[in-house]
């Protein structure tokens, strides 16, 4: 297993933000998509690496290890639990699970919600327009202590809910940063998501 951890050490180095705040992206070299990378590990099928564009430049978002069976076994990752269609008026529950991490398994995550009408389709303008954000359940301030026994990693996890004023096809789009330290030093992982649904009267 040591190549794999390799492998995804070299990606984390490209695509994790430090405490120096260095640029996490790479120029474009047409990796758009999903690829497969072979790794020298004969328990190890692939490296799966979703790759899309931010800010006019490559950005290895998704990463998923898969084994000779097909089973994820390692990567960094996310779930996202979102209606397919809901009416309007109504709350539309939204839930993002950090399924993988790649900082820590302690660290802690949050989302942001860009304001969907603004928002550049490359996500360039980020830091000039309107954000919220919404923490993990351990870090949002509600009492969760029904779900403390039912080991979540509660750290991992946001949810909240969105209520549309509109019908139709609905676009959500944001991130989800994982933020840790190790060895004392602060790392910080984005990674980015593009959802819809749709609002019917």
């Amino acid at each position: 297993m040591k190549p794999t951890f390799l492998l995804i050490l070299c990606i984390v180095i490209f695509s994790c933000k430090t405490d120096n705040k260095k640029n996490s992206l790479t120029e474009t070299t047409n990796r758009i998509g999903i690829r497969k990378f072979k790794v020298a590990d004969e328990n190890i099928k692939d490296s799966i690496v979703e790759y899309i564009n931010i800010d006019g430049k490559e950005y290895a978002n998704q990463i998923w290890i898969v084994d000779k069976k097909n089973d994820t076994i390692g990567g960094n990752y996310f779930d996202t639990f979102i209606m397919d269609t809901t009416k309007l008026g109504k709350v539309t529950k939204l839930q993002f699970t950090l399924t993988k991490p790649t900082i820590k398994w302690e660290s802690d995550m949050f989302v942001v919600l860009p304001d969907e009408e603004k928002l550049k389709e490359d996500f360039s303008n980020l830091s000039e327009i309107k954000l919220d954000t919404f923490h993990s359940l351990k870090n949002d301030g509600i009492s969760n202590d029904k779900l403390l026994n039912l080991d979540l990693p509660l750290n991992h996890i946001s949810e909240f809910g969105i209520e549309y004023s509109t019908p139709g096809k609905k676009r959500i789009r944001g991130l989800i940063v994982e933020r840790g330290k190790v060895k004392g030093k602060g790392y910080e992982r984005r990674l980015f998501f593009d959802k819809t649904v749709y609002v019917k009267e």
